[in-house]
């Protein structure tokens, strides 16, 4: 299952909303932990661009936890995007020209002019990109979510650390860190960042306490992952995690042998040795002391699966789906799908069943499927492993904490692909999801957006705004959107026409549930 995790490469990177209004005035200068920042005001939004939610992670900061960011005696001129982290420019989107540097855990924000000249403060939605956590950032030139701020919420998109420099480990650098968390400082940061958020974001006039994590993909699972971590706990109010590519049990490991991929230690040793560097008490400086482009390069030699975090027992205590069936996750509302064509990321690549198997019976697998071909086979498996099946499974463990969830796929097809694409593709929902269908480069059709299409974002975003702001999908003028329970097994398909319906491939998703109750035992 290697090069499928290039997870379609692009599809799963960024922000993506319309292009920034024309005109532009200052703001006023917000106070903030570390100083004052000034941003613009832009067709009615407050805007301020670059903001450090944490002191770079450069040099000995390297493979270490994030760090308070410095304080300012100067006030911030906001008014740009901030370097984004180090990366593979060997890819074709707009990212791949802007500046890269250790120094980029960088936040945007996004206000209501109302609530930021200071009528009631607005509820939040932070934004975690996709990307395997592997590319991306939370800027994204000419593209950015004025639609989502003008529907009356503020929304903030973050940097995090990415590759390597994201999720490492190497016994040496363990050694040398006694006590300290390891290998998951993408995740880290991100804790940081809500920390940040949570401490700072009544200034721009945000409500604290009313946060919202969504993420798409890679930012998928980090929502999922965050609602697992301890650190993480009481910084978000609610979560929606949109085609969070995750087994239900970990692939990898941070020491020791099983998984599906090497452990981190012992890929941390392989690229360690590759660069010249032994195994010995100097080598934590001198991995610190690589240019963060050759570890980039190292990893552009190898099929780029996602870096999804691992279990370290002390950021991330457990793999996610026990913390979820031990009713151990934070106790918020859930929104969770999948789009219907998952399968999108697979590309052109002819991938065997043996491919995809981590430790499953093929021939139980063969059998639960009858019926479909080799190739159908393993898309179908593709998505129903990764994506419909854990969505599914963790939606319905919310119970155990007294708190709802929602569940979804989304299958609507822009008018102008119709007949073309099996379904809607990964990352197809993204647009919708932030209510403007003329961003910069995202939409996927081969002719303008209909108004079909248009309507449809209003609907999919005025879901996502009102379950920010209520806790609860549904409201005014929106199709009824069931809560999900185990006993009814209902989703809303956000389709041409909006239905509540069964899951289809009923009974593979029950095969899988009895994968799930020998792996983490039955309730």
């Amino acid at each position: 299952m290697k090069a499928l995790t290039r997870l379609g490469g692009l599809a799963l990177l960024c922000v993506s909303m319309a292009s920034a209004p024309a005109s532009a005035a200052p703001t006023r200068v917000v106070p903030t932990a570390e100083g004052g920042v000034a941003g613009q005001l832009l067709g009615g939004v407050a805007v301020f661009r670059g903001v450090p939610y944490a002191a770079t992670t450069a040099g000995e900061r390297r493979w270490q936890p994030p760090q308070p960011a410095p304080l300012r005696e100067a006030v911030l001129d906001a008014t740009a995007f901030g370097t984004i982290c180090p990366q593979s420019r060997r890819t074709p989107y707009p990212l791949a020209g802007l500046e890269m540097g250790e120094d980029c855990l960088k936040l945007n924000i996004y206000v209501p002019g109302g609530a930021f000249d200071g009528g009631a403060r607005v509820p939040v939605m932070v934004w975690i990109h996709g990307g395997s956590y592997r590319w991306g950032a939370g800027s994204w030139p000419g593209a950015e979510p004025f639609a989502l701020a003008h529907k009356g919420v503020a929304v903030v998109t973050i940097n995090y650390r990415l590759d390597r420099l994201g999720l490492f480990a190497h016994p040496a650098l363990s050694a040398s860190m006694p006590g300290e968390p390891l290998a998951n400082y993408a995740l880290m940061d991100q804790v940081a960042a809500l920390r940040w958020v949570r401490d700072n974001i009544a200034a721009f006039g945000g409500d604290p306490a009313r946060v919202t994590i969504f993420g798409q993909s890679a930012g998928g699972v980090s929502v999922t992952t965050l609602m697992a971590t301890p650190s993480a706990r009481g910084l978000f109010q609610g979560a929606i995690a949109q085609s969070g590519a995750s087994r239900i049990e970990g692939d990898r490991k941070l020491r020791g042998e099983g998984g599906a991929f090497l452990s981190l230690e012992a890929d941390g040793l392989q690229m360690a040795a590759s660069l010249g560097i032994a195994d010995d008490r100097d080598a934590p400086a001198k991995l610190r002391a690589l240019p963060a482009e050759k570890i980039i390069a190292y990893s552009e030699k190898e099929i780029p699966n996602s870096m999804n975090p691992v279990v370290d027992g002390q950021v991330l205590p457990d793999d996610i789906s026990r913390i979820f069936r031990a009713g151990r996750q934070q106790p918020v509302p859930f929104l969770s799908g999948t789009t219907s064509w998952e399968a999108s990321l697979l590309g052109p690549y002819q991938f065997k069943l043996k491919d995809m198997l981590r430790g499953e019976d093929p021939a139980a697998v063969q059998q639960a499927y009858a019926g479909f071909d080799e190739a159908a086979l393993v898309k179908t498996w593709f998505m129903d492993m990764l994506f419909r099946g854990p969505a599914r499974f963790l939606a319905g463990e919310m119970p155990s904490v007294g708190q709802p969830a929602w569940f979804y796929e989304f299958s609507y097809v822009g008018e102008g692909r119709r007949g073309s694409v099996p379904g809607a593709g990964h990352s197809d929902d993204v647009a919708f999801v932030f209510g403007d269908l003329g961003m910069g480069g995202r939409w996927r059709g081969k002719t303008p957006p209909t108004s079909a299409d248009e309507r449809m974002a209003r609907i999919v975003s005025g879901y996502w705004v009102n379950f920010a702001k209520h806790g609860d999908p549904n409201g005014p003028g929106l199709p009824h959107w069931p809560r999900y329970e185990r006993a009814t097994d209902r989703l809303l398909d956000l389709g041409e026409t909006i239905t509540v319906r069964k899951p289809e491939r009923g009974e593979q998703l029950r095969f899988l549930d009895g994968l799930y109750e020998a792996a983490l035992g039955a309730r």
